[in-house]
């Protein structure tokens, strides 16, 4: 086969790359790449361009390639993955620049480093439209990242390979971002920095998320207010043209393309349904990804990019606008998310994907001392801005006051629209100014207050502890299959269908018959994010002349956290580890705790201890700064699982290999137990994950 120069260097440049991931101590992947055609071979002169197909060798090669070992902001792997992206990138006849920025890594003021990568390919007007794909190439500190975003580097290069010697009447930028785990941080740099000319030409950004999870299948459009943009139209039909699936828009708030949409840019993103369960850990690996499915997804964003940027088409820029009003950066307080009471002014500008202006700073009555940060926020199910005063002190943001007197919005209206969010009021007094109305909002974790002033009136929104009610309880029942849920008949409620479908993940979960024994499945709630589970023993009592012995359990799930308003889980991965989690507290006490004792018997020393959770690290907390004996400075450790997380990964992950080291014994230690095994199998059925 010939290869061209193009190639030539491709190869080598991944075998170089492959050889640098291989050094720092995790499994690399092929080194052989197949040849990749240069412009002159795709396109004769004389015949006119067409869209090829994507690659599916080349997304592998790729994703093995940037998956090889993690890639955390600033570290070396990641400074190796721009590497890799820029040359491929330049090879494929893209202007390439490199964006360094700082950012802040936690509420600490620690400052971390990153890198974005941006290739464009202008159009022959300067003032022509622009088109963002953008994607993310920074990993957690401990994860390889190849769902979570090699598989969307991947597809960002395979899509701007095949786009790059197509005729274009529209500017091409394709952009990788770094600091992604640390609150979206190259995402947000980028969108800052452009120059309000260029913003003016922006019709829409495009955002690879994840892509490719095995178990996984269906492709979303996710917006931030689950509604249309012209990007995810064009999408949804190339999707319906090449793959006759049926693409649909999500409300995705938090998403990176939230960023784009407040920085007043046209956004959605495509990604899958579900995140994997393997998400933010050490076993996000390449065999994870489905690269049949992400080239297929390739092929319908090429499709649809294609459509727009040919020189048959006119501008889209007045079309963008029209679909999405963007006259503001406001952030979008959606009905069914609380706000975050007790989190710190960085926790808070993470998840807001923007910066407040600090706009007071003072002691309260009880000499304890506050800041508040202004920010722009819509509120209420309405499209209107309205400034928003957060109030932080030591324990964290307590208080929200919201000025919709400011916005010209009258106090009858507000209430209105309190009123379509939370109900009726919980109590009516009568103030100095005329009736003063709250709610008292346990699902939210919130108290609302709307008092008239003097002039105009006081919203008011503050975080109290919601008491923990039950929703309903199942009895656990045994049957000749196993064992399985049924509701309890003394329960008077009328059956509610989001209860029926919580209690029905939690019967996946149960133990086999005559394991660990399980009473009774209450689903209760104390408001969206507070405790998603409990475990409750109970001494097993004496039947007949036995003594007794042992425990009986009881399990606590929460609802709304677990569930929207609207029947969809929040997380249903998130749910599924949940619900290990809650099974493995139970083994440490069950059969007199033989499980813990053998465990901790085994790996004596740290890791053991319960309640530690280690599925994704703290930024800033665990790289190490100083020099030790055999690591390098800012080398980041990661901890070894304890009894419950070692169990959540025995059962969703295949069995470890030599190079798991500690983490593999550990999660090779329930092995042993055939109880263990067999259960493990069943959830493993249950969960269509395969043996």
């Amino acid at each position: 086969m010939d290869i061209s120069c193009h190639s030539m260097r491709t190869m080598a440049l991944a075998v170089a790359l492959s050889a640098s991931f291989l050094a720092g101590g995790c499994a690399g992947p092929s080194t052989r790449v197949l040849p990749r055609e240069t412009t002159a071979r795709r396109e004769p002169p004389e015949e006119a361009a067409v869209l090829e197909e994507g690659n599916p060798f080349y997304l592998q090669e790729e994703l093995e390639i940037l998956a090889a070992s993690p890639r955390a902001a600033g570290s070396e792997n990641e400074q190796k993955a721009i590497l890799y992206i820029r040359q491929l990138l330049e090879g494929y006849g893209y202007h390439v620049t490199t964006q360094d920025f700082t950012f802040q890594k936690d509420a600490g003021g620690e400052e971390g480093r990153g890198t974005n990568v941006a290739a464009v390919r202008k159009a022959p007007d300067k003032e022509a439209d622009v088109l963002i794909v953008a994607a993310h190439h920074d990993t957690a500190p401990q994860s390889p990242g190849a769902n979570e975003s090699a598989s969307g580097v991947a597809a960002l290069l395979e899509t701007a390979r095949l786009l790059s010697h197509i005729p274009t009447d529209t500017e091409l930028r394709f952009v990788s971002f770094s600091g992604h785990e640390a609150g979206k941080a190259g995402a947000r740099h980028y969108v800052n920095s452009l120059p309000e000319k260029d913003r003016q030409r922006v019709i829409g950004a495009i955002w690879l998320d994840a892509l490719g999870y095995v178990l996984e299948d269906e492709v979303c459009l996710g917006t931030t207010d689950g509604k249309p943009t012209l990007l995810g139209d064009v999408l949804g039909e190339a999707g319906q043209e090449l793959l006759q699936e049926e693409w649909l828009y999500e409300l995705r708030e938090e998403g990176t393309h939230s960023l784009f949409a407040r920085g007043r840019i046209p956004s959605v993103s495509v990604g899958q349904k579900r995140e994997p369960y393997e998400k933010g850990s050490r076993f996000d690996r390449p065999e994870i990804v489905d690269m049949e499915r992400v080239c297929q997804v390739v092929n319908v964003v090429s499709r649809g990019i294609c459509t727009i940027m040919s020189p048959d088409t006119p501008s889209m820029l007045a079309k963008s606008r029209y679909y999405n009003d963007l006259r503001d950066e406001a952030y979008v307080q959606q009905k069914d998310m609380p706000v975050r009471f007790g989190q710190d002014v960085f926790q808070t500008e993470c998840q807001m994907g923007t910066k407040g202006v600090l706009v007071a700073e003072n002691t309260d009555p009880q000499g304890n001392p506050f800041r508040a940060y202004r920010y722009m926020v819509k509120w209420f199910g309405v499209d209107q801005t309205l400034l928003s005063d957060y109030y932080f002190t030591t324990a964290g943001l307590t208080s929200v006051v919201v000025d919709g007197d400011g916005a010209g919005v009258a106090l009858e209206e507000m209430r209105g629209r309190l009123v379509s969010v939370y109900g009726q009021p919980a109590k009516e007094d009568e103030g100095p100014y005329g009736a003063e109305w709250t709610w008292n909002v346990p699902r939210h974790r919130t108290q609302v207050s709307l008092m008239p002033e003097s002039e105009g009136y006081l919203l008011e929104l503050k975080g109290f502890p919601a008491d923990i009610e039950e929703l309903d309880a199942y009895q656990v029942l045994s049957s000749p299959e196993g064992q399985q849920l049924r509701l309890n008949r003394g329960s008077t409620k009328e059956p509610d269908l989001r209860v029926q479908q919580l209690a029905g993940m939690a019967s996946r979960f149960l133990p086999l018959k005559g394991m660990a024994e399980v009473e009774s499945v209450r689903i209760y709630t104390d408001g969206i994010g507070g405790t998603q589970t409990y475990l409750e023993a109970l001494p097993r009592e004496a039947e007949g002349e036995e003594e007794a012995g042992g425990m009986a359990f009881i399990w606590g799930v929460d609802l709304e956290d677990a569930i929207t308003l609207e029947g969809g889980w929040r997380n249903e991965a998130e749910a599924v580890r949940q619900m290990l989690l809650l099974y493995a507290q139970m083994l440490e006490q069950a059969d007199q705790g033989r499980y813990l004792a053998a465990f901790s018997a085994a790996f004596s020393g740290s890791g053991q201890e319960t309640g530690q959770d280690n599925l994704s690290a703290p930024e800033g907390a665990d790289l190490i700064h100083q020099a030790q004996p055999g690591v390098r400075p800012g080398t980041y450790l990661e901890p070894p699982p304890d009894f419950a997380h070692s169990f959540l990964w025995f059962v969703l992950t295949g069995r470890p290999g030599s190079g798991d080291g500690e983490w593999g014994r550990r999660i090779g230690f329930f092995y042993q137990f055939e109880e263990l095994a067999a259960y493990r199998a069943q959830i493993r059925n249950n969960l269509n994950m395969g043996p």
